[in-house]
């Protein structure tokens, strides 16, 4: 009865996140092609990001995710390319890892603001392995709901984004179409793919000479959970420090800091303090972030706040 309910628990756990949304990121800031296939056309530079999250440190199969992002423009055009790689965990049974191509235009709509549409493309793997991990669990009893499933998906996603030096505003859905491409006659504990829309904005505020505050919002919504929003304030010290907070409605409280060692290699970090019942069975959510920018022949290699 004991592993049952262990079981069950576990089931609530990925249903239950699937259900609300994909995997989050506090420093979702700085790692916007997660969340945006547009968001590429925002830096002149060639951008390589790297983001590990681990969830409710403590809490036996939390979720956690790994992302490698990289992205670039091509020559002297107005097109960008990108690239982006995906381990997420949840659960002690459910696993995907996924690739994904992103390709972004842009055009000038204003003296310094520009309209871009980008769309990505990509496979990724998804398993869920029961019996591997509860030897005993109902699947023997041929219990459809506990079946292993192993399959591959593919994805196409698209986001906009209106931008300048000074804000930003975006709207995307980074897996607007996911399906299974093979399934071996196995059932899916995950049922169908729902959409996932996603409402991003931010403003680079100048308060000093040494001084600069960027508030953001990420808007998160999936049909049949609650609207969920991220709301978050950093500040810029010298152009060498992030300081942040933020609030994660029906989630955290949010901290994060991130150094530039110099001024093209950056290193962050986020505490998420949960503020929900999870907040006694658990030790809070880590999140590293590690970004590196190198200059592209013919492009402005300047600063990119956003």
């Amino acid at each position: 009865m004991r592993l049952l309910l262990l079981v069950l628990l576990q089931v609530l756990l990925v249903l239950g996140v699937q259900a609300q949304q994909e995997a989050m990121y506090t420093q979702y800031m700085f790692n916007t092609l997660a969340i945006n296939p547009a968001y590429p056309t925002l830096d002149e530079s060639l951008s390589v990001t790297a983001l590990s999250r681990h969830q409710w440190v403590g809490f036996k199969g939390a979720p956690n995710t790994q992302t490698i992002s990289i992205h670039s423009p091509l020559g002297t055009s107005e097109t960008f390319i990108g690239g982006l790689l995906i381990n997420d965990q949840i659960g002690e049974v459910i696993k995907e890892t996924g690739g994904y191509i992103t390709l972004a235009q842009r055009v000038q709509v204003g003296y310094e603001s520009y309209l871009a549409v980008g769309i990505n493309g990509g496979l990724s793997s998804f398993r869920a392995n029961f019996s591997e991990n509860y030897p005993y669990s109902p699947e023997s009893f041929n219990d459809p709901a506990f079946q292993n499933v192993s399959n591959l998906r593919g994805n196409f996603g698209v986001g906009v984004m209106l931008f300048s030096s000074k804000y930003y505003v975006g709207l995307s859905s980074p897996h607007f179409y996911n399906r299974e491409l093979s399934d071996f006659g196995q059932p899916s504990i995950a049922g169908r793919y729902k959409p996932h829309f996603l409402l991003q904005a931010g403003y680079l505020i100048n308060l000093s000479d040494i001084l600069k505050l960027k508030p953001n919002i990420l808007a998160k919504y999936v049909n049949g959970s609650p609207l969920q929003f991220d709301i978050n304030a950093n500040m810029l010290v010298s152009d060498r420090l992030w300081l942040g907070v933020s609030y994660r409605t029906l989630d955290s409280f949010d901290a994060m800091a991130s150094f530039f060692v110099n001024p093209d290699f950056q290193v962050g970090y986020a505490y998420d303090f949960t503020n929900t019942r999870l907040a006694t069975v658990q030790k809070g959510t880590h999140e590293i972030m590690v970004k590196f920018r190198m200059p592209v022949f013919g492009r402005d290699h300047t600063a990119c706040y956003f």
